[in-house]
């Protein structure tokens, strides 16, 4: 099935696209400022399975406030207003990821009425896929920036190794941010080194035991406020920006995971 430039899929069942996916953020864009975005809350509850839960999930997902190191991009030109209006496009994320799981609870999960070409779990199922991409980028988005941008650590060796340097990392991964249509990643396959890849949607182009440690989101709403239709120097900032504690960090946690393989540099050969 086609899709038009919002990325919704034409034909589809007018109910659930993504265009109602993002209703509810893309409807607060013009509120202005959320200084509440920069409010301390309590750690989010993370899914776990319950009652009224589908598929392992809960509906109870919390939005994560922004870090208030993020605000340390203004002097790099991504905007404090940029951040916050970005923000509730990711708590959109977050209330259609909560009314999935909870539509997918009350749906009678027949195999009888399941059907490739149009089925209403079909629907929810590929929705729900947005939905927690959208959450996921976002979160990784928001956690990785507001440093000085000096690479550093575990993280930066192994993209030196991988690239032949960083520089030449930092190119791939601006010419990979121009190529794609919504996200550029920096990730860790566990089998067979660090890459970049890139993605047109949210739930596109995932790469099996892949886990991405920087996400630069790509889509307009990330930088035309700042930089017009200059998508390069957007991207510019963004590596200028990176916190490459919160990269190590998440660099450290994606190398952990136990099918890693032992005794090799990450980005190496195999």
């Amino acid at each position: 099935m086609g899709k038009n430039e919002t990325g919704e899929a034409m034909g589809a069942r007018p109910g659930l696209t993504r265009r109602t996916l993002l209703a509810g953020a893309a409807g607060a864009m013009a509120a202005g400022m959320a200084s509440s975005a920069f409010a301390q809350a309590a750690a989010p509850a993370a899914p776990s399975a319950g009652p009224g839960s589908a598929a392992g999930l809960a509906s109870n997902y919390v939005a994560k406030p922004l870090p208030e190191k993020i605000l340390n991009t203004d002097a790099k030109g991504i905007r404090r207003l940029t951040h916050t209006e970005h923000h509730k496009l990711y708590s959109g994320y977050v209330k259609k990821y909560n009314e999935i799981v909870g539509a997918l609870a009350k749906l009678d999960a027949d195999p009888a009425a399941a059907n490739q070409t149009y089925s209403p779990i079909r629907e929810l199922k590929v929705e729900l896929t947005f939905a927690i991409g959208g959450i996921k980028n976002h979160e990784l988005y928001f956690d990785t920036l507001g440093g000085d941008g000096i690479p550093k650590g575990d993280a930066a060796d192994a993209l030196a190794s991988a690239f032949g340097s960083i520089d030449k990392w930092r190119r791939d991964l601006k010419a990979t941010g121009l190529a794609g249509r919504g996200w550029a990643w920096t990730a860790i396959d566990n089998d067979l080194g660090v890459f970049n890849f890139l993605g047109d949607a949210q739930n596109t182009y995932p790469v099996w035991n892949a886990v991405p440690f920087i996400g630069l989101d790509v889509y307009e709403h990330a930088y035309v406020m700042d930089f017009a239709t200059d998508r390069g120097r957007y991207i510019d900032a963004f590596l200028q920006s990176l916190d490459w504690d919160a990269v190590n960090a998440r660099f450290s946690a994606a190398r952990a995971v136990p099918n890693a393989p032992k005794g090799t540099t990450p980005g190496a050969t195999p």
